[in-house]
């Protein structure tokens, strides 16, 4: 039986724009249907929504007619094709072969949804739940993106080239007012997905490996060792927000991460054999292995809560971590307790670790070790935050040789 076929366009009137309006398409075949947009406007004054066209015989509606003439042509084309081809006629094979997705290609999008759905099922077990719904908003962002600049909801991954990082990227820092950090991390995503792309076999060459951009971290807030003092020693009336405080404290001198406290049992704690404490284990967001000697405050936070985890899903833990808002708004109180200058968030306790250890002496290859970084680049970003550590090294060097060099009379 032959299949029922049409073409029509239609006007997108919610998003008119100076007088304009964008014109959109609809394969129907059967009971299926395929909606597009044809990447053109018109003004709304000159659409004819019974006659799907533009009316009159201005140059405007005559080339827009051309062109919307022309698409339907090529449209009945590829359905014939797969009529002659296939048993089976839908809208969206013939859309597909419209828009040149091969019935055997693939999609930056389908691609991004298949690794979305691969982290959302390791959340909790290898993944941080933080890295998946950052992974969410990326692949929100390159939706709007393709929505916004290209008029499309896909693009296969053939099409994709150095000008589509470049435009992504501009966009982003442009029309999105998107932080140079954010920008460079969701170009960074799309690097990784074309990685996955080869490794499948999807794609032969990268296509964005020539693309380069900075990052431009935000400068890091940290504790200072008199607001980590006062910490140490607020007056909290309740057990629970005593709990809240000691899981910030031993962030703050272990280096942990929120996922990483919440993810560390007595498995990961080890006596050397000169009696030294230390924790192991591979941090959940990167998989990288790190090491930490513990601090004498640190064993102690770990004997305080022995044996007083009573949660069943994870009796092993040795804290009663709960969920990450949770902590956040706790800690939200306890910095004002504290009158703390900087807002505390559960990261910040990582933050402060670092600029500690730094400001104590601690070489940053030690430091990237103990933080569980991939590349020292990352724990360099700490370095640059401490003016101190920069006056006390120079007045050292001034004690050394400040006396030899003066000027000649």
């Amino acid at each position: 039986m032959r299949s029922t076929f049409r073409v029509l366009f239609y006007t997108k009137n919610q998003s008119i724009k100076n007088g304009k309006v964008p014109v959109m398409g609809r394969i129907t075949i059967n009971k299926t249907t395929a909606c597009f947009s044809c990447k053109k406007e018109v003004s709304i004054s000159l659409w004819d929504a019974k006659a799907n066209r533009a009316k009159g015989k201005s140059e405007e509606a005559r080339m827009l007619n051309q062109e919307l003439d022309n698409a339907k042509a090529q449209i009945a084309k590829h359905y014939q094709y797969i009529c002659d081809h296939d048993s089976f006629v839908t809208a969206k094979k013939v859309y597909s072969r419209y828009v040149g997705f091969k019935e055997n290609s693939h999609t930056l999008m389908e691609l991004f949804r298949e690794q979305l759905e691969s982290y959302k099922e390791k959340v909790g077990k290898e993944k941080a739940k933080s890295t998946y719904l950052g992974l969410v908003a990326d692949y929100k962002s390159a939706l709007l993106f393709l929505k916004d600049k290209k008029n499309v909801e896909d693009i296969a991954l053939d099409e994709l080239d150095k000008d589509f990082i470049e435009d992504y990227y501009n966009w982003m820092l442009g029309i999105c007012g998107s932080a140079s950090s954010t920008a460079f991390g969701r170009v960074n995503t799309m690097k990784w997905l074309m990685h996955i792309a080869q490794e499948k076999g999807l794609i032969k060459v990268h296509p964005f490996t020539s693309f380069g951009c900075k990052p431009g971290y935000k400068r890091r807030s940290f504790l200072s060792e008199e607001e980590l003092q006062r910490l140490i020693h607020v007056e909290l009336r309740y057990k629970r927000q005593q709990a809240m405080r000691d899981m910030l404290l031993f962030m703050c001198f272990t280096g942990l991460a929120f996922a990483d406290l919440k993810a560390i049992t007595y498995k990961n704690i080890h006596t050397d054999s000169d009696g030294g404490t230390w924790l192991m284990g591979n941090r959940i967001k990167t998989g990288v292995a790190y090491v930490v000697k513990l601090l004498p405050i640190a064993i102690e936070l770990v004997e305080k809560y022995k044996g007083d985890n009573k949660k069943k899903d994870s009796p092993d833990c040795v804290f009663p971590v709960g969920d990450y808002e949770t902590m956040k708004s706790s800690f939200k109180v306890l910095g004002k307790k504290c009158n703390c200058n900087v807002n505390i968030t559960p990261h910040i306790g990582r933050h402060t670790f670092a600029v500690l250890a730094i400001l104590k002496g601690m070489p940053l290859e030690t430091l990237q070790k103990v933080l569980g970084h991939k590349s020292i680049l990352s724990t360099q970003v700490y370095a640059e935050l401490i003016n101190p550590k920069v006056g006390e090294d120079t007045d050292r060097m001034c004690d050394k040789i400040g006396s030899v060099y003066r000027l000649a009379n």
